[in-house]
């Protein structure tokens, strides 16, 4: 295990931003990522953990303590009965690489998750979605270091408190684990989830109402270049903030005040809002720049940094919150995670 002092943290998020951790390692085992707890813990340091960086927003400051960086990779076949595949993939590995994997094998389910940035860990701990599909829809199990007592503990899908871009691992019991590694269902039959209205517009265009994986898989990155930002082009975290998801009424009384406002049905009486949708046609902010970080001319709830500091990128989030806030009441919650 080798552990470096100062390093830049811009060097290791997609926003491309922030100070440097005071100690940095990077993990490619159990017995490396043990080594590294037992170096912070001899030092009284806080740990923070970061897979591909592609959620975070580092302060100026950066990190006073060990950032560790899980490199573990793998993906494997754990079992495979008819059509039903269990497939387990190591936290570090990059997601996509895994979702390309698996569209090669002919395994569905994870096909329109295409294309998001960043690691396994970091997928499960934000319980990604995109396209009409959620990780947690597939999520079998999870395993995880619990650094409490130094155990390795398999948590079953039901212990792992999946939400909207929630997990355990978000909560301030579940922060005590660093998830290891994680399987997941996928099938040899899956039906393509083409209710995503990009995706059925795309199809439809294309006479193809019954793709294959490897054309949803290219639909999908297809649509994402479009009206998304190339992480290795430019600094971005994705979506900043967490579209709320409100009782029908609220989201009723919004829609009639703004005709025309999209709303996605998540369960019994609960609509989720489109913020993307509000700061374009609301608060007319999609594509502003305030010097040297903005919104991307596409997609208004992208936010994305030309060069600005942690602070700047904050002040802004701020601005575009209060923006919907004074337009709608709503109070955004960040998507984004802070560090620092």
């Amino acid at each position: 295990m080798t552990v470096l002092e100062n390093e830049p943290l811009s060097r290791h998020t997609t926003l491309r931003v922030g100070g440097p951790a005071r100690f940095w390692t990077e993990v490619r085992t159990l017995a490396e990522l043990r080594a590294a707890l037992a170096f912070a813990q001899t030092r009284a340091l806080p740990v923070a953990v970061l897979g591909q960086g592609a959620n975070v927003l580092v302060s100026d400051a950066g990190f006073d303590g060990l950032v560790v960086k899980m490199a573990t990779c793998g993906v494997q076949v754990l079992d495979q009965t008819g059509s039903r595949a269990v497939v387990v993939a190591e936290a570090g590995q990059e997601w996509d690489r895994l979702v390309a994997w698996a569209v090669e094998q002919g395994l569905g389910g994870l096909e329109n998750l295409s294309a998001i940035p960043g690691s396994v860990g970091g997928a499960v701990v934000g319980n990604i979605g995109a396209y009409g599909v959620e990780l947690g829809q597939r999520l079998l199990w999870v395993e995880a270091l619990d650094r409490r007592t130094g155990a390795v503990r398999l948590l079953p899908k039901s212990a792992c408190q999946l939400g909207y871009r929630h997990s355990l691992f978000k909560t301030p019991e579940g922060r005590a684990y660093i998830v290891l590694r994680a399987a997941f269902e996928l099938r040899t039959d899956a039906a393509p989830q083409l209710t995503y209205a990009d995706l059925q517009e795309y199809f439809g265009a294309r006479g193809a109402p019954s793709p294959t994986l490897a054309q949803v898989r290219q639909a999908i990155l297809a649509i994402r270049r479009q009206k998304l930002p190339d992480v290795t082009q430019m600094g971005t975290a994705g979506s900043f903030f967490k579209n709320p998801i409100v009782p029908r009424t609220r989201y009723e009384a919004l829609a009639e005040r703004y005709p025309g406002l999209p709303g996605y049905e998540v369960g019994p009486d609960q609509v989720k809002v489109p913020l993307g949708w509000i700061l374009d046609k609301v608060c007319h902010l999609k594509g502003v720049r305030r010097d040297a970080v903005g919104t991307y001319p596409h997609q208004a709830l992208v936010v994305v940094n030309y060069g600005a500091t942690a602070r700047q990128i904050e002040a802004f989030a701020a601005e575009l919150a209060a923006a919907i806030r004074a337009a709608t009441g709503l109070e955004p919650e960040w998507e984004v995670e802070r560090l620092g």
